[in-house]
């Protein structure tokens, strides 16, 4: 759902021969602790149960970041389908304005003495159609810090008034201005060899957001590797009743959006195959048993996602729902969210343009390598 409007071309693909790091070179990294939060917990956080983009059932990654001369904690939602960054002013009106925004996501600039304001009037839009989402407010910049102290000073963001998420988002997909771009920003400090990130997410809900690097012991095997910054041509998934569905186009891998946004006819295959007799979908069915559906994104990478993370009952389990969406129409991109994405071991150099998945190893030990694609 979080695409910029300004940049929903596809960048062209291609698969590239190895996904095997030929050297290990020294390393520098940033890691930031990343949190997937469920409904319940955003809106017991936000205290609302009604907000655009976080109904029942859908999920986020939130991280925090320190900004500013004191230093003040900001948490924001990270989203690989943008590339900048916003945040709203404490007094901002969040969920269309239809409430202050929490105090956990606003950051005060008359407690910073390096804010700059540059009086530049800033809207974005996300999404698109039904599912457009408004920010506004003034571009500014600060210092941002790490746990260390170390220091990207004079980042650029927007110092939100008013916007249709109760968060701010912090975009992380590819640009090239070092102003703007977070992993840009850090390595011209000189704090990481290669502009990049890595992501990865415990059953728990814990995992880390890596700037400058790929966790190898959190990948089981190889990692399927595309010439691209957001779209890979995945070959096919498999429902749990074993039915082969090809796609008919590509998979954007987007943590802004909370669902699995698939093609008409295999959206409606899958959902088909777990109705009831009054055709209404069956947590009875689809809870079952161990079902699962399988990514297959080619190189040899196989993707699991549970129906569990699919499907799920109501808050007063008195019907089943699915994060499972349809695209506009038949052909278009699918773009698909973090359930899936959840599932798997999501890489981005963008110094190559490459970008790498591979199928996810949930464990404490830890391998941080330079970029070797």
């Amino acid at each position: 759902m979080l695409f910029f409007k300004w940049s929903l071309l596809v960048t062209l693909f291609a698969a590239v021969t190895t996904a095997t790091p030929i050297e290990k070179r020294h390393v520098k990294y940033i890691a930031y602790p990343l949190e997937q939060v469920e409904h319940s917990s955003l809106a017991k956080r936000y205290e609302s149960e009604d907000f655009y983009g976080y109904q029942e059932g859908t999920t986020r990654y939130l991280t925090k970041l320190k900004v500013g001369s004191t230093k003040q904690e900001v948490e924001v939602f990270i989203d690989t389908g943008s590339w900048a960054l916003n945040f709203p002013q404490v007094g901002g009106g969040c969920n269309s304005a239809k409430r202050e925004c929490a105090a956990d996501v606003s950051f005060d600039p008359t407690e910073s003495t390096t804010f700059k304001n540059l009086s530049k009037f800033s809207k974005i839009e996300y999404g698109e159609g039904n599912a457009l989402g408004r920010v506004t407010g003034f571009k500014s910049t600060d210092d941002f810090y790490f746990d260390n102290g170390d220091k990207l000073p004079n980042f650029e963001f927007t110092l939100v008034n008013e916007t249709i998420y109760t968060a701010g988002i912090f975009g992380i997909g590819p640009n090239k201005n070092s102003n703007v771009s977070y992993a840009q920003a850090a390595k011209k400090a000189g704090y990481i060899n290669q502009a990049g990130f890595s992501l990865y997410a415990s059953p728990g809900g814990q995992g880390t957001f890596l700037l400058g690097g790929v966790d190898k012991a959190k990948i089981e095997g190889e990692l399927a590797i595309y010439k691209s910054t957001l779209s890979v041509p995945a070959i096919s998934v498999t429902s749990a009743n074993g039915t082969v569905l090809k796609f008919p186009s590509n998979l954007a891998l987007d943590t802004g959006n909370p669902g699995i946004g698939l093609d008409p006819e295999i959206h409606d295959e899958i959902l088909n195959e777990v109705k009831d007799e009054n055709g209404k979908i069956s947590c009875d069915k689809a809870l079952s048993g161990n079902k699962k559906l399988q990514f297959d994104f080619g190189q040899g990478v196989l993707i699991d996602v549970p129906y569990s993370d699919v499907f799920y009952w109501n808050d007063k389990h008195t019907g089943c729902n699915t994060r499972i969406a349809s695209t506009r129409r038949h052909g278009v991109t699918q773009n698909v969210g973090i359930p899936l994405i959840k599932n798997l071991y999501l890489t981005n150099n963008f110094e190559t343009g490459k970008l790498g998945v591979g199928k996810v190893k949930h464990t404490d030990e830890s391998d941080i390598v330079d970029f070797w694609f």
